[in-house]
């Protein structure tokens, strides 16, 4: 059944909920450890945490192991992913006066924004960063970063609060895309520096959604909106620019990967039409596959091997491939299609909706209000599955030891079995019926931190 992805993407063809990034006074002074979660989709920022002895299952009552630890009230909403690193739990947040809450498919779909015919708040709205305890969820502190009314609308199911921070042991980093500002905070809250890109202006005026990404010092801002093209690379201690790179100007919500391309660090980014390569070091391009019908609302998945994406919009082709590890230039397709010896595998009506993809071993996951499995070396579908209930999932997979978790908009949590053979090992319930879960789970230790559009939930395993 096409119909829910469908009327998924059509309202948020803009919106994978996605990162930010963090140094400090020195970038590289320290690094997260193991167990954090320091950034969207966690360390590799691909969503696989390989160690965590995270809980199966759970009821709903909080107690000790295997339950609910803690809830946290948040204030205001936000989509970005909780990120916790040395024993401090970091996430963001808008408050809008009246407090206005999100929706959720059913009710964003049939609200006005959908067409575009949103309107941003009249009062000022504060875009605060918060810092929780990891033990009890308790409020070390909040920073108002900006307040001001917003010049943008945004989607009726998106936030003014979707980008998600990053984290070290020594501070957080954090960008709103609704007024372009990236901060950089001490771990205390104590602002280091800071930057004032603009208001972004997207298509349908369905909000932000990508996020800076953090690698060997860099801080990686992706501008790609109405008006620009625009990856932003800083020093992330000082926020000073080292390179910019430009290409053809459109929206999209998909947030950059950190990719090692034979011995070259890349970032790969999902545009309008395209994934373009650069080199981390300078910016210079270096492959690109082109000839796409439409943007990112998800980021790209990654392993040693290869590259691996599938995206969709209304009347899109829905495309899904593999750029494997040597792509050098202009490795697109053609118009109609086909393969190389860069790109073993190019489908069409496959593409992902708003989750981002994972990898596991030999296969790749996508996932909405189904799960369907490839073969990430031949594109082979391995199986195509409605995720139990049918409850689109928005947030993305993470991935620990051989389960897959994946949390569905009414806040269940569905446990997968990895591998190419379809099992679902359990799920769970938060028994927050009044709540909207579009963010993506993060791993604090043995914890899983869910956020809803009201509060953060904290899972304590073994």
């Amino acid at each position: 059944m096409r119909c829910p992805r469908f009327t998924l993407i059509a309202f948020l063809a803009a919106a994978a909920w996605l990162v930010l990034i963090s140094p400090v006074t020195n970038a590289r002074a320290q690094a997260p450890s193991a167990g954090d979660w320091p950034q969207f989709r966690g360390g590799t920022a691909l969503g696989l945490a390989a160690d965590a002895a995270l809980p199966l299952s759970w009821d709903k009552s909080p107690g000790s192991k295997g339950t609910i630890a803690w809830r946290s009230a948040i204030p205001g909403a936000g989509w970005s992913q909780p990120v916790s690193v040395d024993g401090r739990i970091y996430l963001t947040t808008a408050v809008i006066p009246g407090g206005r809450k999100p929706k959720g498919m059913s009710g964003g779909v049939m609200d006005l924004s959908t067409m575009g015919w949103g309107k941003p708040p009249k009062d000022p709205v504060q875009w605060r960063i918060l810092c929780l305890d990891a033990t009890d969820g308790s409020l070390i502190w909040s920073k108002t970063v900006v307040e001001q009314a917003p010049k943008y609308a945004t989607h009726a199911s998106n936030t003014y609060a979707t980008e998600t921070p990053c984290a070290t042991p020594d501070g957080v980093w954090a960008f709103f895309g609704a007024t372009g500002t990236v901060i950089a905070l001490d771990r205390d809250g104590n602002e280091r520096w800071k930057r004032e890109y603009g208001p972004q202006p997207i298509t349908n005026a369905f909000g932000t959604g990508a996020s800076p990404v953090l690698h060997d010092g860099k801080l990686l801002v992706q501008l790609y909106n109405d008006d620009a093209g625009d990856l932003h690379c800083l020093d992330a201690a000082t926020g000073t620019d080292l390179w910019t790179a430009t290409r053809t100007k459109g929206a999209s919500w998909a947030t950059p990967i950190i990719w090692d391309n034979g011995g070259t660090v890349e970032v790969v980014t999902g545009g309008q039409g395209s994934i373009v390569a650069y080199a981390l070091a300078d910016g210079s391009e270096r492959w690109r596959f082109g000839g796409l019908d439409t943007s990112f609302a998800c980021s790209l998945g990654a392993d040693a091997e290869g590259v691996y994406f599938g995206t969709s919009s209304p009347g899109s082709k829905a495309p899904a491939a593999a750029i494997l590890t040597g792509a050098s230039g202009d490795v697109s397709p053609g118009k109609d299609g086909g393969t190389s010896a860069t790109v073993p595998w190019n489908r069409t009506k496959s593409g992902a909706g708003m989750p981002s993809p994972v990898v596991v071993g030999d296969l790749l996951y996508f996932f909405g209000n189904t799960a369907v499995c490839y073969d990430k070396r031949t594109g082979e579908e391995k199986y195509r599955k409605r995720l139990p209930g049918g409850t689109q999932a928005v947030g993305c997979p993470i991935v620990v030891g051989e389960r897959i978790y994946i949390v569905n908009e009414l806040g269940k949590t569905i446990v997968l079995k990895t591998g190419p053979d379809y099992e679902v090992l359990a799920e769970s319930d938060l028994g927050a019926d009044d709540e909207v879960f579009w963010s993506t789970p993060a791993v604090s230790g043995n914890s899983l931190l869910i956020r809803s559009s009201d509060a953060v939930y904290c899972i304590r395993g073994e």
